[in-house]
């Protein structure tokens, strides 16, 4: 072992002890202060520390930034701070501490079945909980598919500013959907749980996506951002996503577009509420005699009650299609009056002027008989090759860009006479179909169809005549709204009360000069979140010490 070696064994244990100790001092901060974190209930208290815990937690953060001066560690908030607090708050260090069984009990007495569900699912590992008093600002947004969703801003008092998040209300098909996800390490946008302390409903804490579905990207990109490199990377993703979902034998059952949202200028598949074993998909359609989906995106053998991880596949064909063609389909009611024979506006034909292997990609997926289709893997295998060997900053060819001006003059034209003449246009959602009364679509589809098993022997991309892609951009942000058929009844949106002072409040000036970022203060006495540029100094505590 050379002096390089030695070295980083010595700053890896240096690193660990510091997350040791940090984790001890959170634990025991905790414990002595349990009303700050929403625990009362679950570790008996004692009130006269209240006050004392913006200055405790000021001391601890002060403690932990010198440690890493002296042993010269760069100091990472997130590394060092924030995830060691979100770990001592998840449920699975709590019930690890304090028992399984005394979680659930000591939990509001509207949110222990679903905390216990989460139990039973080993889903604790990526819950932590949150107080209902760390929120504030709350807004009604929509509603997730059955789910009532707020955007709101939490301020947990370990954290130097306030962040943006969304709530989402709670039920079996929400803990459904975080089951799928984590069983297939799929991304998780759910950070945690809270209870609302007025209504008793039990709410997950979510990411909030304000850079929109890809749905509101394929209508609002300009056409000069047209480029396959950009949109081969996008199928790239969405591939992967349902092959690792594939892979544990589960299927998605509701991929559309709408269903696939930007974040940090990435794209994920979301909304796994009626994801089913793959080995079940079939039975329980036939069963039920029923689905839920989106018209055009379920596929054509549906209808007779078979769905397999192939009808994923075709929902996922109409997409790759809608990259090149930006069609976006409204509700199946406009939809379908937009069907008139050859004349069909909401046609799916070829494009022109795209490479031929892309063209080859969504007809295999689209293939009437689900045998013919790709596997999702198989996708990723064809297209990764092909997707590292296309350049930056090559545009789709004008054909392509005629066409999409004309589709989409000719959708604007029918969706103009549709609101005139029958009224207001309602929004494309997922549906609740009979399998007798799903609408059939099959003569929407007008392309060049094998019939043949995919292959992915495709002639490789010349990079001289193909065009190639641009820089992946982030386009303009927006809120996705998305309402359902049967949205919820929503309860006036409760103001949560004035939130402790924030942790900023009381770190002293001279932590700045240190590798931490430059705190900020935050006044939460009127729930207005007004941030200033002062600090002051914290007062000397006998608080928790970390050395």
């Amino acid at each position: 072992m050379n002096e390089v070696d030695i070295q980083q064994l010595y700053n890896e244990q240096i690193q660990d002890d510091l997350i040791r100790r940090t984790r001890e001092a959170v634990s025991n901060l905790i414990e002595l202060c349990p009303h700050e974190f929403g625990l009362e209930n679950l570790i008996p208290c004692d009130a006269s520390f209240r006050s004392t815990v913006p200055e405790r937690l000021a001391q601890l953060y002060q403690e932990v930034c010198e440690y890493c001066t002296e042993a010269s560690i760069p100091f990472d908030h997130a590394w060092h701070w924030a995830l060691v607090w979100r770990q001592q708050l998840s449920y699975k260090t709590l019930a690890e501490r304090y028992g399984r069984e005394r979680v659930v009990s000591t939990s509001h007495p509207r949110s222990r079945k679903a905390v216990a569900q989460i139990y039973l699912d080993g889903l604790d590992q990526y819950m932590q909980w949150f107080p209902w008093s760390w929120f504030s600002s709350m807004q009604f947004i929509g509603a997730g598919g059955f789910s009532a969703v707020y955007a709101s801003v939490i301020s947990p008092p370990y954290d130097l500013e306030p962040t943006r998040i969304a709530l989402k209300i709670v039920d079996d098909k929400v803990l459904n959907e975080i089951a799928v996800q984590s069983k297939a390490f799929l991304p998780l946008l759910f950070q945690g749980l809270t209870v609302c302390e007025s209504t008793g409903d039990l709410m997950m804490v979510m990411k909030l996506s304000n850079d929109g579905n890809l749905e509101d990207h394929m209508k609002l990109l300009p056409l000069g951002d047209l480029d396959l490199k950009t949109i081969t990377g996008t199928i790239l993703r969405l591939a992967a996503n349902l092959a690792d979902l594939h892979k544990v034998g589960m299927c998605h059952r509701n991929v559309h577009p709408r269903n696939i949202v930007c974040t940090d200028s990435d794209y994920f598949l979301l909304d796994y509420r009626f994801s089913t074993p793959s080995k079940e998909s079939t039975p329980v359609t036939t069963y039920t005699k029923a689905v839920y989906g989106r018209l055009p995106y379920i596929a054509p053998e549906v209808r007779s009650g078979t769905y397999t991880e192939k009808s994923d596949i075709f929902s996922l064909g109409v997409i790759i299609w809608q990259l090149v063609s930006k069609v976006i389909f409204p509700s199946p009611d406009v939809l379908l009056d937009g069907d008139h024979g050859e004349d069909n506006v909401y046609r799916i034909t070829v494009v022109p002027g795209i490479p031929e292997w892309y063209e080859k990609l969504y007809v295999a997926c689209l293939e009437p008989h689900p045998e013919n289709r790709p596997d999702a893997s198989e996708i990723c295998q064809a297209l990764q090759p092909i997707h590292e060997s296309l350049e930056y900053s090559v545009p789709l060819g004008p054909k392509v860009t005629e066409y999409i001006v004309a589709r989409r003059a000719e959708v604007a034209d029918h969706l103009r006479t549709y609101a005139k003449v029958k009224g207001i246009v309602s929004a494309s959602t997922t549906r609740l179909y009979t399998l007798s009364n799903l609408p059939v679509v099959a003569h929407f589809f007008d392309l060049p169809f094998t019939n043949l098993r995919f292959s992915a022997i495709w002639p490789p991309p010349t990079l001289t005549t193909s065009p190639a892609a641009n820089a992946p951009t982030t386009t303009t942000a927006t809120t996705t709204t998305t309402t359902t058929t049967t949205a919820p009844a929503i309860a006036a949106v409760p103001t949560p009360p004035p939130a402790s002072p924030s942790l900023s409040e009381f770190i002293a000036t001279d932590i700045a000069t240190t590798t931490t970022p430059t705190p900020t203060t935050i006044d939460n006495s009127t729930n207005n979140n007004t941030t200033t540029n002062s600090a002051t100094t914290p007062a000397s505590t006998n608080g928790v010490n970390l050395l």
